[in-house]
């Protein structure tokens, strides 16, 4: 290997796993050098991502995690496959849950019922806990209040940003209004972003990250039959917006939104019917829109109350679907069959996250190697 030229080498290892990279560290001064370098951890990251590497996904059981390789999930109804628990993360505790509120370039965003926020990144077991950040909301004791999220890459300033929606209500629901704030990985600290529109509910869930913005469904009559609106906060300007949506047939549905293949995915439940799943594949463009699937009930999936579209195959031919928080199955794009995948020591999940494993640091005074503190936490006890 010492007789090859410098890029040779670098092209070779952007091509393996970062749990063998971070062993090749070892190997000298200037492979070290070479993996931590910027340009290297850039060129990983955007290797596993065009070629589908490197991927597992993350699922959360009330306050377990697991993680099960992605391409482990290919063996169809022949193989069972494994999903193994992750017992040291920043936050893993056995009295408290854990909420994962998205995945960006190989880091999880994760909060426990405490409100303690971390960013952490499983393959190099380094973890940030974010800065507290107070609820300037004047008389707050007459009011309760909830806690939303958001995690993302801002491609204009270069920097992971994280957005916390606190939304205040009356107690008797008659009064409601929003705070917004940023938190920047760069800056490490918090600041007051643009005011949130004064729609009457927002769903509860992490901003779904696509064309670097953030995304949630919001209803303007929380008693109406709409289905609701899209709302984008911009990572780059830190401004909202509405997203266009298709044109459709029949609005009578449930709507939620995922992030699939890097395009905002909108997935309208017709309960007791159908789930059709649309793709907008030119950010922002109304006309981009189109449906990839529609899966009737019961037809091949079987009947079910939600299904939604989770990741890609690598031939780009297959769609992995996500049934009722308790399956998984392979949805053939052309045949439009389905292949089960068996999985073990599984008894129910209530999230699921694409993860990529990377190189991605958290570099500051703050980054902490989660094993290594625990281990010492145990010997101390």
């Amino acid at each position: 290997m010492s007789q090859l030229p410098e890029e040779v080498i670098t092209d070779i290892l952007s091509l393996l796993p970062v749990k063998i990279l971070l062993k090749f560290r070892c190997v000298s001064a200037s492979w070290r050098d070479l993996i931590d370098s910027s340009d290297f951890v850039d060129l990983h990251l955007k290797r596993s991502i065009d070629t589908k590497t490197n991927l597992s996904l993350i699922l959360r059981e009330d306050n377990r995690l697991s993680s099960v390789e992605f391409d482990s999930l290919y063996g169809g109804g022949h193989s069972l496959v494994d999903a193994v628990p992750i017992t040291h993360h920043p936050l893993w505790c056995q009295d408290y849950g854990t909420q994962v509120w998205g995945s960006c370039n190989g880091l999880l965003c994760m909060s426990n019922t405490l409100d303690t926020l971390v960013l952490w990144n499983p393959s190099t077991r380094k973890s940030r806990k974010l800065p507290y950040a107070s609820i300037e909301f004047q008389n707050l004791s007459s009011y309760h209040e909830s806690r939303i999220y958001g995690f993302g890459y801002d491609r204009v300033s270069h920097d992971y940003k994280v957005v916390r929606i606190v939304v205040i209500k009356g107690i008797d629901d008659a009064f409601f209004d929003f705070e917004v704030k940023v938190y920047s990985v760069g800056s490490n600290s918090w600041h007051r972003a643009e005011k949130f529109p004064r729609y009457r509910k927002l769903q509860r869930a992490g901003g779904v990250l696509a064309g670097g913005a953030l995304h949630w469904v919001v209803t303007e009559d929380p008693e109406s039959y709409n289905p609701g609106l899209i709302i984008g906060f911009d990572l780059g300007s830190e401004a909202f917006k509405l997203v266009p949506q298709p044109e459709y047939s029949n609005a009578n549905f449930f709507m939620d939104l995922q992030s699939l293949g890097g395009c905002l995915s909108l997935i309208c439940n017709y309960y007791l019917d159908r789930v059709d799943i649309w793709v907008m594949e030119n950010y922002g463009v109304k006309e981009s829109w189109s449906k990839l699937i529609s899966v009737a009930q019961p037809g091949v999936v079987g009947p079910f109350h939600h299904v939604r579209p989770i990741a890609y195959a690598q031939s780009g031919k297959e769609i992995l679907l996500e049934q009722d928080s308790r399956r998984f199955l392979w949805y053939d794009l052309e045949r439009e069959a389905i292949k089960n995948v068996r999985m073990r020591s599984l008894r129910g999940y209530s999230q699921v996250e694409m993860w990529v494993g990377s190189l991605v640091p958290l570099t500051d005074g703050s980054e902490i190697d989660v094993k290594k503190r625990q281990e010492q936490e145990e010997k101390n006890m």
